[in-house]
């Protein structure tokens, strides 16, 4: 039972072979990304009407009278018992490894790495971007992983950078290898030697020591020993990258980032569900001043209060300040409220969906609250219609109408979070007031 669970486990990730250089055919058998709370993307094509059905009448409030919600846990949650049995073929980063990068990391990057693999490359200048932009954050740690079957002098280029780190010259001799790969890839084990000697000398290093621990039984016996371990645990695509002790698919420096960024907001994320500041008796209107001008919003606290309050009570606190519209495409909707600006984070905590069939999206300026795949996942987030959208209908809470500032939101600039997460921040709010009458 415990082979059919790994080889399950196996087929559940087979995502982290893709855009990878491998030879066999399956992939680790570890954990998946963590769950993010990033909103769902609704494809701005979709305009298909959809019945809206009423949602159940739950309670608004919990037993401490504070507002119904669910908290959301931290981006890397601890482990199941399960998964760290699964990850345990991945050795915990200890001084047996080749770091760089802060000391007391936020983000911490595993690398199984093969000098010659293509994506390996990629995936080297994709780290050193993120290592640039985040020094006081990142930690990149390297692994030997040569596919010599595919590869024949990979194995020959981690001994190299095993032998210049014994001189205190590994990540210079990593970095002019990789840099140097089309070139590499193409000679001989003797014609790499004598490129490998050149370049020792060049860097610095005593080349007769170089050249002597490069044909070592300590240094030959570490590599394969580590390689051969990944290759009987399953593990034989590279490059393959762990973030925080898990695997992942994607490995851009943009896509890392989000993580970083999300991890950094958790400090600040709520850990109670909000208290319940609205009366539904009373009639409440928002204007959210931005960098472009202001929108007004015409709330409603009778058909949505559990996404009133918790708008009312964020923008209160100032939360939505300073928080950009990371997601605007004219044809479809503006949307803002993770003060990541990723689509991925939120205030802390989610709620359920409030679906009145009275209101829908079936006309321009409708405000709703973006959520996650799953039910319950409202939060922060939320969205204003450009156009029409019935396909929304049903699925996302209509909490309010934008009765001023139509001109504005047209202003309100264009950004493809989705395809294009290393786009300039979009336009920012400067604050939300609240008026209650």
């Amino acid at each position: 039972m415990k082979n059919a669970k790994k080889y399950l486990w196996i087929v559940m990730i087979f995502m982290l072979a893709l855009g990878a250089c491998q030879i066999q055919e399956v992939t680790p058998p570890a954990t998946s990304t963590p769950e993010v709370v990033e909103t769902e993307a609704v494809s701005p094509e979709n305009t298909e009407t959809v019945p809206v059905v009423p949602t159940e009448v739950l309670p608004l409030v919990d037993e401490n009278g504070d507002m119904s919600c669910n908290l959301v846990g931290p981006l890397f949650a601890e482990l199941t018992e399960e998964q760290k049995e699964q990850l345990s073929i991945f050795a915990e980063v200890s001084d047996k490894d080749w770091v760089k990068g802060a000391e007391n990391p936020t983000l911490t990057v595993v690398e199984y790495t093969d000098f010659f693999c293509p994506y390996c490359v990629m995936a080297y200048a994709e780290l050193e971007t993120l290592l640039a932009k985040y020094p006081d954050e990142v930690q990149i740690v390297y692994r030997p992983l040569p596919l010599d079957s595919l590869h024949p002098t990979a194995p020959l280029a981690a001994y190299a950078a095993e032998s210049a780190g014994r001189q205190g010259k590994f990540w210079e001799m990593y970095a002019v290898i990789f840099e140097n790969k089309s070139t590499l890839e193409t000679l001989t084990a003797e014609e790499f030697t004598e490129w490998l000697l050149t370049k020792a000398g060049e860097i610095g290093l005593d080349v007769d020591e170089f050249n002597a621990d490069i044909e070592s039984e300590e240094v030959i016996n570490k590599v394969t020993t580590e390689q051969q371990a990944m290759f009987a645990a399953g593990v034989s695509s590279t490059p393959t990258i762990l973030v925080n002790g898990r695997p992942v698919g994607n490995w851009t420096a943009a896509y890392l980032s989000n993580f970083i960024e999300v991890m950094k907001a958790e400090k600040d994320m709520l850990t109670e569900c909000p208290p319940f500041v609205i009366d539904q008796d009373k009639e409440y209107t928002a204007t959210i001043t931005t960098e472009k001008g202001d929108l007004v919003l015409e709330l409603y606290p009778e058909a949505a209060p559990l996404a009133v309050n918790s708008f009312v009570y964020l923008a209160r606190e100032g939360f939505y300040d300073g928080v950009t519209f990371h997601r605007v495409y004219h044809n479809f909707m503006a949307q803002t409220g993770d003060p990541t600006g990723t689509g991925w984070s939120g205030a802390g905590y989610q709620y359920r969906e409030e679906i009145v069939p009275e209101l829908t999206y079936d006309e321009a300026y409708v405000v709703g609250v973006a959520r996650g795949q799953a039910e319950g996942t409202s939060g922060s987030q939320f969205f204003i219609t450009y156009v029409p959208y019935p396909s929304l209908n049903g699925g996302y809470t209509i909490f309010a109408k934008l009765i001023e500032g139509m001109d504005v939101l047209a202003e309100i600039t264009e950004r493809d979070a989705d395809n294009n997460p290393d786009a300039p921040e979009g336009d920012k709010i400067i604050s939300i007031e609240i008026i209650e009458k």
